[in-house]
């Protein structure tokens, strides 16, 4: 048995392990199991998102210097490669340092994991409004959607311009075009992930906020 498969069997056997041990249905094991997970990852995940805006907040810093590279080396790019870097370095700007990638790593092999065991559970059973986990429900495609646009529209730096929009559009076309087919067991699932995104982006505005006014003394 592959490492992949023993992972989606142990996700699986948590999910039965509370359903048949602490008496929950089908969907509040669905539920307790993401909350854990990511509670978990919160850190990392918290971490990763502080320091990406971070990053953001450097470039817009940098931006009259780098413009100012691009022009003075326009014809010699690696010259320019090696400045830009150079810059990056000075200004402690990293795109891709080991806490992203762990982030990245943690969220996809949980994410997956999950979307995989659901998707081949047979579930019998219903959970407030939804008549039945193993289909599809709009109502809670919609929350979903909710959720996801929260957590954009809340994110530090949101600005509604075009390139922005077009891409909370894509976002919320395709979440909603997959969940259509998809059974509610997962939809559950991706509303408690959301769930939680919303509450790490306000997490993260708190630690933004405590810490500009520690700059600015």
């Amino acid at each position: 048995m592959g490492l992949w498969a023993m992972w989606t069997n142990l996700l699986q056997a948590y999910l039965h392990y509370l359903s048949a041990h602490f008496g929950l249905s089908e969907a509040l094991a669905i539920i307790v199991l993401t909350l854990v997970a990511r509670i978990a990852m919160m850190p990392i995940t918290l971490t990763a998102a502080y320091r990406s805006q971070k990053n953001k907040e450097a470039l817009e810093r940098i931006k009259p210097e780098l413009e100012a590279l691009r022009k003075t080396f326009k014809d010699n790019p690696s010259e320019l490669a090696s400045r830009t870097m150079s810059l990056y370095r000075e200004n402690q700007i990293s795109f891709f340092d080991r806490v992203s990638l762990l982030n990245m790593g943690s969220q996809g092999f949980f994410g997956i994991g999950v979307f995989q065991c659901l998707r081949r559970t047979t579930f019998s059973t219903k959970f407030l409004w939804i008549s039945s986990l193993a289909k599809p429900n709009f109502p809670l495609t919609l929350l979903i959607g909710i959720l996801m646009l929260l957590s954009m529209v809340l994110a530090p730096g949101f600005t509604t311009n075009t390139s922005m929009l077009l891409m909370l559009a894509i976002s919320l076309g395709v979440t909603v075009f997959v969940l259509a087919t998809t059974p509610s067991a997962i939809g559950i699932y991706w509303a408690t992930s959301n769930a939680m995104t919303v509450m790490q982006t306000l997490a993260l505005r708190g630690l933004l906020a405590r810490r500009r006014p520690l700059a600015r003394m």
